[in-house]
C-alpha cells in the first residue's frame, strides 16, 4: 500500500468543485479502491500552509500536485516522488485575462509551470493534443534530453495521457420541459452566442429556456464574462426563460442534470480550444445530456465517435438554434451518452496515474540537462492583488 498525498489547488470544502476539484475527488476515489492510503487537502480542506505541508509531506510516498498549489508544495515538502496533473492548460486559459488583470497573471502561471516542469517525476495531461505540447514544453526546460530519450523514446515513463472520467451508468429521469443547460460562465466562452441562439429557437419553441450556473469560486475566477451576460439578458429582456442559478453540489448534480434536455456550449476558436479538455461535456454526457457545441478537437471527436451531440462550426445564432432544436428532437443521441459512459470509467482514465502510485520512483536524471529558472522580481502589492504565492515566499 502506497501512502498518496494530493494537493488541490481549488477549494473543496464548500461541496461544490468546478473541474480541477472533481478531478481530485474522483482521483481519491480510485486510489483508495485500489487500496491506498490517501489525503486530499485544499485551500479549505486540510490546508496548503508551510506547515501543513511539511508535516504531510513526511508521511506520505508520493504526492500529485496541479496548478499554483504546487509552488508551495514544492517549497516546503520533504523530497518525495511527485506527480503533475497537467490536465488543465491554466496558462492558455489565463491569457484571457491580460486585458483586465495585467501581465503578472502571465508572468505568476509562466513561472508556476516551469517550475512543475523541473520539479515533477512523472507527468499527466488529458490528450495527444496535450501530451505534444507538454513535451516542447519539456524539451524546452530540459527535461525531454539525450538520456530520457535513451532510456524511454516514446516518453512512457515521464508524461502519459490520463484523460477526464465519469462514474459509473445511472439511470436518468426525462425532462418534461426543453431547458438547455449551459453551466459556468469562463471568460474564453461567448455567453451572448447561447443566448440568442436559444432565443432564435423559441420562435419553433416556445416553452424553451437556457440555464447558466454561477461558480462557486468567484474570488479565484474573474467574472467578465458572466457581468456581460446579466447585462445583456437584462437589457434585452430575456429574463423570463434565461436564467442565471447557484452551483450545484457534485453529490446531487444528477437530480440537477435531470432537469434538463440538452447541453449547449458556445467558444470562439483559439489556442485554447484545440488544448482543452471541456470537463463539462464528460459530466454532461454522464447525466445523460446530449451536447450542441462549437468546435473544439476533443469535443468534436467525442461527439462523432458517439452520435451523442451536434457541433455546430458557425458563429450563427440560426445556426445554433436549428442545431438545438434538432437534437431535442433526436431520441438516439441519449442512447450515445450512455455509451459514452461505459467507456470513459474512471479507473481506466486514471491507469497512468494508478500505475505510478504502486511503484513511486524518483526521476534521477531530472537535473542532467535542466535550464535554471530565473522569476522577474515583482512588487508586493501585485502579489496581495493575485493573492498568490509564488515558491511559497509570502
Amino acid at each position: 500500500m502506497t501512502r498518496v498525498l494530493l494537493v488541490c489547488p481549488e477549494p473543496l470544502g464548500h461541496g461544490q468543485p468546478a473541474g480541477i476539484g472533481i478531478r481530485f475527488l474522483e482521483i481519491e476515489r480510485v486510489l483508495k479502491a485500489d487500496g491506498h492510503s490517501v489525503t486530499l487537502v485544499s485551500q479549505d480542506a486540510g490546508g496548503l500552509d508551510p506547515s501543513a505541508i511539511l508535516r504531510q509531506s513526511e508521511t506520505h510516498d508520493v504526492a500529485v500536485v496541479q496548478g499554483h498549489a504546487a509552488n508551495d508544495f514544492f517549497a516546503h515538502a520533504c523530497p518525495m516522488p511527485v506527480v503533475v496533473d497537467l490536465y488543465d492548460p491554466f496558462i492558455i486559459e489565463n491569457l484571457h485575462y491580460y486585458a483586465s488583470r495585467g501581465s503578472e497573471v502571465f508572468t505568476h502561471d509562466h513561472a508556476t509551470l516551469v517550475r512543475s516542469l523541473l520539479r515533477g517525476d512523472f507527468f499527466l495531461c488529458a490528450s495527444e493534443a496535450q501530451r505534444l505540447f507538454y513535451a516542447g514544453m519539456l524539451l524546452a526546460v530540459g527535461r525531454v534530453n539525450p538520456i530520457t530519450f535513451q532510456s524511454d523514446p516514446a516518453l512512457q515513463s515521464l508524461i502519459a495521457i490520463a484523460p477526464f472520467g465519469v462514474p459509473p451508468p445511472r439511470e436518468r429521469t426525462q425532462a418534461d420541459e426543453p431547458r438547455v443547460l449551459f453551466g459556468g460562465i469562463y471568460d474564453w466562452y461567448d455567453p451572448i452566442l447561447a443566448i440568442d441562439a436559444v432565443a432564435a429557437a423559441r420562435e419553433s419553441l416556445p416553452r424553451i429556456s437556457l440555464t447558466f450556473t454561477r461558480h462557486p469560486n468567484p474570488e479565484l475566477t474573474p467574472q467578465g464574462k458572466t457581468a456581460e451576460a446579466m447585462q445583456y439578458v437584462k437589457r434585452r429582456g430575456f429574463e423570463a426563460f434565461i436564467h442565471f442559478e447557484p452551483w450545484f453540489a457534485y453529490e446531487r448534480r444528477a437530480e440537477f442534470f435531470d432537469r434538463f434536455a440538452l447541453a449547449l456550449i458556445t467558444f470562439p476558436r483559439s489556442l485554447e480550444t484545440e488544448l482543452s479538455m471541456r470537463t463539462r461535456v464528460y459530466d454532461y454526457l454522464w447525466g445523460g445530456l446530449p451536447v450542441v457545441s462549437s468546435p473544439a478537437p476533443g469535443t468534436d471527436e467525442i461527439v462523432e465517435r458517439y452520435g451523442c451531440g451536434i457541433i455546430v462550426d458557425s458563429s450563427s445564432p440560426r445556426a445554433f438554434a436549428d442545431a438545438i432544436l434538432r437534437a431535442i428532437a433526436d431520441r438516439n443521441m441519449i442512447a450515445g451518452t450512455r455509451k459514452f459512459v461505459l467507456d470513459h470509467q474512471w479507473p481506466e482514465a486514471l491507469k497512468p496515474l494508478r500505475d505510478f502510485c504502486r511503484t513511486p520512483r524518483v526521476d534521477t536524471n531530472k537535473e542532467a540537462f535542466a535550464v535554471a529558472m530565473n522569476v522577474p522580481e515583482r512588487p508586493p502589492s501585485i502579489l496581495a492583488r493575485l493573492k498568490r504565492r509564488i515558491g511559497g515566499v509570502s
